[in-house]
């Protein structure tokens, strides 16, 4: 595949998008399109099966699902997609990388807007980084598509050093480093990486994090679910010359964002990621009726709590502009 992340993207925004259930735990293909729809026009670059997305809990059933999604002609036009290789092993991750690899022929709407997958190191507290970076080249020598290598120690228990990335980043089929470890150690310890582009996955400190001041390109951001016309107003704000306007607004979404994770942190049943942004989408999709609109699933079938999306409320109506109805009950 020749598409690659280097020149052909160049918006900085990616949102890991929310998977949405139905109660007998399969996708929700019109809930998804629905909340995709809601993101138009702050949001053109989704990755599916993401962290967010429950990428570690999907099966292959629901992993299949969202590639129809990604093959739907309901799409907004000029969708660019990722998706999640978030696999614990690297056989797993082979094995899954095919299977999405093996669909493409048959779908060409999916194979001209996939831009490539994310994999993220082996899930091993033991893991060196001979064998971190044994296992990316395994997996690339297994397939074809660019790939995105994601640093989620939160996760996989190890993290990738700068001369990692640096290894791996001679190849041409890295065309991007996401951190969401929120430390930004290999950002920080070079400018550049062979032209990889570099997206930060951590919330808070928005505006500071992007070049020139910062150390990376874009963002790839959980609170795009939610919070992308405001995400998206700080980039336009930055690029005319507002950079005070900018930092003000930067400060408010992390200020707000800050207490909405440490409100879902003991949510159970998906991770905090998941539950927050799954919170504060149900008071975009519902509006100020949500305690009457059908709960939220999780990725385990649970319910996402009432009482979690009333702190979220408390904390976060202001910033999303929550009205009476939301787009789901217009």
């Amino acid at each position: 595949m020749s598409l690659d992340l280097r020149t052909d993207i160049t918006d900085p925004l990616w949102v890991p998008i929310l998977t949405h259930y139905t109660p007998d735990g399969s996708i929700d293909a019109r809930r998804m399109l629905d909340h995709w729809n809601s993101l138009i026009p702050h949001v053109r670059q989704v990755m599916l099966a993401g962290s967010t997305g429950d990428g570690w809990e999907l099966d292959d059933e629901r992993f299949d699902a969202l590639i129809d999604l990604g093959d739907s002609p309901d799409l907004p036009e000029g969708a660019a997609l990722l998706f999640g290789i978030l696999r614990p092993t690297t056989d797993e991750v082979i094995d899954r990388f095919k299977h999405l690899e093996s669909r493409l022929g048959a779908h060409p709407r999916l194979k001209s807007r996939l831009r490539g997958v994310a994999i993220c190191p082996p899930v091993d507290a033991n893991a060196n980084q001979d064998e971190i970076r044994k296992h990316f080249e395994d997996a690339f020598a297994a397939s074809t598509l660019p790939v995105a290598v994601y640093q989620l120690p939160q996760v996989t228990q190890c993290a990738i050093a700068p001369d990692t990335l640096a290894a791996l980043a001679k190849s041409p089929r890295v065309t991007m480093f996401k951190d969401s470890s929120g430390e930004d150690v290999v950002a920080k310890d070079r400018d550049g990486y062979a032209g990889t582009v570099m997206v930060r996955g951590a919330e808070g400190g928005y505006l500071e994090a992007l070049k020139p001041d910062g150390t990376y390109h874009g963002w790839l951001l959980s609170t795009g679910n939610a919070l992308a016309a405001q995400l998206r107003r700080v980039l336009d704000l930055n690029g005319t010359g507002d950079g005070a306007g900018a930092s003000k607004l930067s400060g408010a979404i992390s200020e707000v964002v800050e207490k909405v994770f440490a409100a879902a942190a003991n949510e159970g049943g998906a991770n905090a990621f998941s539950n927050a942004n799954r919170a504060m989408d149900h008071l975009r999709a519902h509006g100020k009726g949500w305690r009457s609109a059908s709960p939220a699933l999780k990725v385990d079938g649970s319910a996402l709590s009432a009482d979690l999306v009333a702190e979220v409320e408390r904390y976060a109506a202001g910033l999303l502009g929550i009205g009476e109805n939301g787009y789901r009950r217009t």
